[in-house]
């Protein structure tokens, strides 16, 4: 157990109901759900060097709604590292879920746009490598959504490819890049490309199957 992860405990003490960590894409991530939550509290996280995510359980609870990949997420990667896991009982409503997901495609289409036109070089590369751990939540949502199953990460690609009818390709090299089994084998601006169409095709394909219910 590491010891930003014993100063967390100190900080929250009885206050606090689960510790945990969980990964979005291969990025690791901190979860810390209190009883009750103080403005002291979040002023000493502040200080530490591996912030975690805060709540309440009862906004975590009521949450779930609001924010469906994100705790599809959490519940499907996470490991407990103090207290009880009621993570593993979370209640993911597939219609909430759709409503994010059209969403979440759409505005990471807006974003990517932005960021491509004020980034060149090795920013440009920052931009396209921070897409995996943006978007690995919300392809495990896809997957969720229509019931689909992989084996592990790397299957998830495939997966989706298939279930979807879409190449998602870019994302599995992307992701290989990351954990330095590949290097960027095009120009940084094709990557880009390839994501647009990705984000706008699925955006699309969301918004037609709630046309169709």
């Amino acid at each position: 157990m590491t010891t930003e992860t014993e100063k967390i405990k100190e900080i929250l003490k009885e206050n606090l109901v689960t510790l945990a960590e969980y990964y979005a894409g291969d990025e690791r991530n901190l979860l810390a759900i209190c009883n009750t939550l103080d403005f002291d509290s979040l002023r000493r996280l502040k200080k530490l060097k591996k912030i975690p995510f805060v709540f309440t359980k009862e906004e975590l609870m009521d949450g779930v709604d609001v924010f469906p990949i994100e705790f599809l997420n959490i519940r499907q990667h996470h490991k407990i590292l103090s207290g009880e896991d009621f993570l593993k009982d979370i209640q993911i409503s597939k219609e909430h879920l759709r409503h994010q997901l059209e969403f979440e495609f759409r505005s990471k289409l807006i974003h990517l746009r932005k960021e491509y036109l004020q980034f060149r070089g090795r920013h440009l590369e920052t931009l396209i490598l921070s897409t995996i751990p943006t978007l690995m939540p919300i392809i495990g949502g896809l997957i969720y959504f229509k019931d689909l199953h992989y084996s592990d990460t790397e299957d998830m690609f495939k997966v989706v490819s298939e279930g979807y009818s879409i190449d998602v390709q870019v994302l599995k090299e992307i992701y290989d890049i990351r954990r330095g089994k590949a290097k960027f084998r095009k120009d940084k601006e094709q990557y880009i490309i390839e994501l647009i169409k990705i984000l706008t095709s699925i955006g699309t394909i969301m918004d037609q199957i709630e046309r169709k219910q």
